[in-house]
């Protein structure tokens, strides 16, 4: 500004720091205007430099006429910003960024777009909520800073539920399966859950019943049956079956004449044996 506008501004007793309101007459939107501070009063009379992002919020052209007016804001609580870029998203120190580049910024207006650089790399920014007013003072304040999605962000497609996916993430086809020839279509089984509640008894392997033939035509060699047991063995340790009792004769002497009383003496000897035995006999020639 004018040497001249800072010795008009001391005579009002002015407050520091101070803040104006710039309007573009020639708009013929008097509501439409932008807050900012001074930097130093070096300019030409009749003149003031405004930043160019202000200019164009104004759609003021060089040479043209503006309306300043001092004003008082109150300090800033709460601001709404809106990226242009999803490459915003990516930085990963946002809260740093702000407070480096809101030093250049003494006013902020709902509605005019500001721009915050990180190195080479500059992003856009678009003012879309401020509290307690549309116009706010950042100067020793601790606002609170909300994001709305970038202007180029694209919503991701709605993903099918778990139950209509396969095991490799495609979805499951929930159509009616026909056979062009009209023949039944053979659906596979549904595969059983995994887990301990899923977990189903093994059932025995049914026997095979068919007809076994060998590729070659020759004969297919049976394996043999199991042999079955004897009525003894059958019958042996089978409650209820019958019990058996056998002899065990001894060997005869030839050309003994003592054989006859030997022999009657051990018949009398196994008689007695046979009332005292009262378990099992077996004979080996069965």
């Amino acid at each position: 500004m004018p040497p001249s506008a800072l010795d008009r501004l001391n005579r009002l007793n002015l407050t520091y720091p101070m803040q104006f309101q710039i309007q573009n007459p020639a708009s013929g939107t008097p509501e439409l205007a932008t807050h900012c501070g001074v930097l130093e009063f070096v300019a030409d009379e009749g003149y003031i430099h405004m930043p160019g992002r202000l200019m164009a919020r104004l759609g003021v052209q060089e040479e043209g006429m503006v309306l300043v007016r001092s004003v008082k804001l109150p300090t800033a609580t709460y601001v709404k910003l809106r990226p242009h870029t999803t490459d915003f998203l990516g930085v990963s120190h946002h809260k740093e960024l702000l407070e480096y580049n809101f030093r250049k910024f003494q006013c902020l207006t709902a509605g005019e777009t500001i721009a915050v650089a990180e190195g080479d790399r500059r992003f856009y920014l678009d003012l879309l909520e401020a509290r307690p007013a549309d116009a706010v003072c950042t100067i020793d304040t601790d606002c609170e800073v909300d994001f709305a999605p970038p202007l180029d962000y694209v919503e991701p497609p709605p993903r099918a539920p778990a139950a209509a996916l396969a095991a490799d993430g495609t979805p499951r086809f929930t159509g009616v399966a026909a056979r062009m020839d009209g023949k039944p279509v053979e659906m596979p089984a549904a595969a059983a859950p995994v887990g301990r509640q899923g977990e189903q008894p093994r059932r025995p392997a049914a026997q095979f019943t068919g007809v076994a033939v060998r590729m070659d035509g020759k004969p297919v060699e049976m394996p043999p049956p199991p042999p079955t047991p004897s009525p003894a063995a059958a019958g042996a340790g089978v409650p209820g079956a019958p019990k058996r009792k056998i002899r065990f004769d001894a060997p005869k002497e030839i050309g003994s004449g003592a054989s006859k009383s030997t022999g009657t003496a051990e018949k009398g000897a196994s008689k007695e044996q046979d009332k005292r035995f009262t378990g099992t006999q077996y004979s080996l020639k069965d």
